[in-house]
């Protein structure tokens, strides 16, 4: 099962505990121009709430939902990034980050050895709205469901300013 989690990220602010992953998302940031909003007006300090996302299976179906949505075959999308929906089939979407930040394309920082991936919760949440008419026809409620609760979460996301955690259980 995979839970998101609206909460601040795991890591130190603080200069001197050397946080290597709050300074590698901080150089990423000053990349895409979000340094500032990173560092001023990100949540740090409140936790929001939980959401059940569902399982990797579902995910993956949610995947080929938006491939096919597109035109394209997921496998096609993940190995050319040619897909308009970045955000759902770049980002594993089983664990990682989503930033209350506008960017086209989901990314990854390794931090000791480990891959994270970053995504933007603004546009995840345009790409699930364009998805809107193939949920309304799609056939497996299970699929439905993890759609609606990633929008829920992008919501919750953009409306406190606050990272998505996601998180693999099990």
């Amino acid at each position: 099962m995979i839970t998101a989690e609206v909460k601040p990220l795991p890591v130190s602010t603080k200069k001197e505990d050397q946080d290597l992953l709050y300074r590698e998302l901080e150089l990423q940031m000053q990349r895409l121009g979000h340094l500032v909003p990173f560092r001023e007006e990100l949540n740090w300090g409140n936790e929001i709430g939980t959401v059940e996302i569902g399982s990797e299976t579902i995910i993956t179906k949610l995947k080929k939902a938006a491939a096919k949505s597109d035109g394209v075959l997921l496998l096609y999308a993940k190995l050319t990034k040619g897909t308009v929906y970045q955000h759902i089939i770049m980002h594993p979407n089983v664990e990682g980050f989503y930033l209350p930040f506008r960017f086209e394309e989901p990314f990854f920082i390794t931090v000791k050895n480990k891959k994270i991936w970053i995504g933007s919760s603004i546009r995840l949440a345009e790409e699930l709205n364009w998805l809107e008419i193939t949920m309304q026809n799609h056939d497996e409620q299970e699929v439905v469901e993890c759609w609606r609760a990633l929008k829920e979460l992008c919501e919750l996301s953009m409306e406190y300013n606050s990272p998505i955690i996601l998180k693999k259980l099990g």
